[in-house]
């Protein structure tokens, strides 16, 4: 009966050692996971509001061109008419963050591409990712295109 009743232990004792050394290397593994997913969708949001942002600059910009086509030539004129009334809180900052606007008129139909880039820690934004524990941050560039035709 005594040695069922140690025995018991022991398998207890082991079973809990096992448990311990799982989670010992599980759970670091579980972090990384959860943290590098966390990333992974602030990035895909960001694209998604860079997208938005692009299409709204070059909705405008195709509107403003048959106002004025002086536009397709002055960026001062594209940033007062489109790129300063574009700001969204956290991911565009800037006018500087929107290459050129590039005008296609010989286009069927005819075009306007607008282009806008994020770059953490730039323009005021905050670095991205944040924490950067691997210093990649340096290295995150993301950017989006929309290409709308001349109204």
């Amino acid at each position: 009966m005594r040695d069922r009743r140690q025995a018991k232990r022991r398998h207890a004792g082991q079973s809990l050692a096992e448990g311990a050394a799982v989670m010992a290397l599980m759970l670091p593994l579980f972090i990384v996971i959860i943290f590098v997913g966390g990333e992974v969708v602030q990035a895909y949001l960001i694209k998604n509001v860079l997208t938005q942002a692009a299409s709204k600059a070059a909705r405008d910009m195709s509107i403003d061109y048959w106002q004025d086509k002086s536009i397709a030539s002055n960026r001062q004129l594209q940033n007062t008419l489109v790129f300063d009334r574009i700001r969204i809180s956290g991911v565009i900052a800037d006018s500087r963050q929107f290459s050129d606007a590039v005008f296609d008129p010989k286009a069927v139909p005819p075009t306007v591409t607008v282009t806008v880039n994020y770059d953490g820690g730039s323009y005021g934004l905050m670095p991205f990712p944040q924490p950067d524990p691997l210093g990649l941050g340096a290295f995150f560039k993301l950017s989006s295109s929309t290409i709308h035709a001349l109204e």
